[in-house]
């Protein structure tokens, strides 16, 4: 019993105001529980990028789980001092950007919206503000949308339920509620396209 209450005491006192260096040296030292830290605290941004880019729950969860598979397996690669969320969603922008690239080969009719992306994803050191840029124009096109559409996208998409759950929902059927979102994703695609390309 002795050596999971030091586990647990060792989890606690990283998430208490360990500084990253920290966890990272002594999860490269073999406290490996520790790497979970990292997890729960840089997850949330990591997602926000696949998501934004992805619009799909389960494509999203296996870039978020691979990006924290790929960031461990390369933590001798992180150098102290350097911003562990910068690195660590740099990597995730590079998972971002082959999955587009695959899904673009498999679905045509989305290729030259997933290749201005991909463009927009391009340069490393400026990841940063283009994630901000989608977001907001994102967001100004979410505004615009009917209250219905927008809160399927947000049910859907969100907070990840299944068609029926988001039929049920908004009152709709489940042939409705597909149409609705569909029209939704074209309406938003399009307003974020003319929108990233105002000065």
């Amino acid at each position: 019993m002795a050596p999971r209450k030091a586990s647990r005491s060792a989890a606690r006192s990283a998430s208490a105001g360990s500084g990253v260096d920290e966890i990272i040296t002594r999860v490269r030292g073999g406290e490996t529980q520790l790497y979970g830290e990292l997890v729960r605290r840089y997850r949330p941004d990591v997602r926000k990028i696949a998501l934004l880019m992805l619009a799909d729950g389960l494509v999203t969860e296996n870039v978020v789980q691979q990006t924290f598979i790929n960031a461990y397996e390369r933590l001798e690669d992180f150098r102290r001092g350097e911003e562990f969320g910068h690195w660590v969603k740099a990597i995730a922008r590079n998972l971002v950007r082959d999955e587009l690239k695959k899904s673009s080969r498999e679905r045509g009719r989305m290729a030259l919206y997933r290749d201005y992306l991909i463009a927009k994803l391009s340069t490393e050191d400026q990841g940063e503000r283009r994630e901000q840029i989608l977001v907001e124009a994102l967001s100004h096109c979410r505004a615009k949308l009917p209250s219905v559409a927008a809160q399927a996208i947000e049910l859907r998409y969100e907070r990840e339920l299944a068609f029926d759950e988001v039929a049920s929902a908004i009152g709709r059927s489940s042939e409705a509620t597909r149409q609705i979102v569909t029209r939704a994703r074209i309406a938003l695609k399009v307003c974020i396209q003319r929108r990233l390309r105002e000065p």
